[in-house]
């Protein structure tokens, strides 16, 4: 397994996008073990069977279009199992949406956590 560097990832780059991806994501990088990351690589192929049941609860599906590393149409093929769910696939994002599209991030996950706060109420 190979670990990724911050640049490799990027679909949107300008400098806050830079800025934010070293302050944001670097340091996680950074702090990686090799070898754990290596041990984990021998026995995760990255995919696995999903089996989902029934969720009942808002639930946000949040994917970049340009995302090289977990794509969206994974994501697609379980909505069925989610009936309160929002799916959104952001343009120009990959991997790290939450930095290259931060006002449909935000707007999206504040509208997710409203109706997490609705249900939790019984509203």
């Amino acid at each position: 397994m190979v670990l990724l560097h911050a640049d490799d990832v990027g679909v949107v780059q300008t400098p806050e996008t830079w800025r934010r991806t070293e302050a944001e994501v670097t340091p996680g990088l950074d702090a990686a073990d090799p070898a754990t990351v290596a041990r984990v690589g021998e026995r995760f192929a990255g995919t696995f069977a999903v089996e989902p049941r029934p969720y009942d609860c808002p639930t946000l599906f949040l994917t970049g279009r340009q995302d090289s590393s977990t794509g969206y149409r994974d994501a697609w093929r379980v909505l069925e199992h989610y009936p309160r769910a929002t799916f959104a696939v952001l343009d120009r994002a990959g991997h790290n949406l939450q930095i290259e599209q931060p006002a449909l991030f935000d707007a999206l996950v504040g509208e997710w956590l409203d109706r997490v706060e609705e249900a939790a109420s019984g509203d």
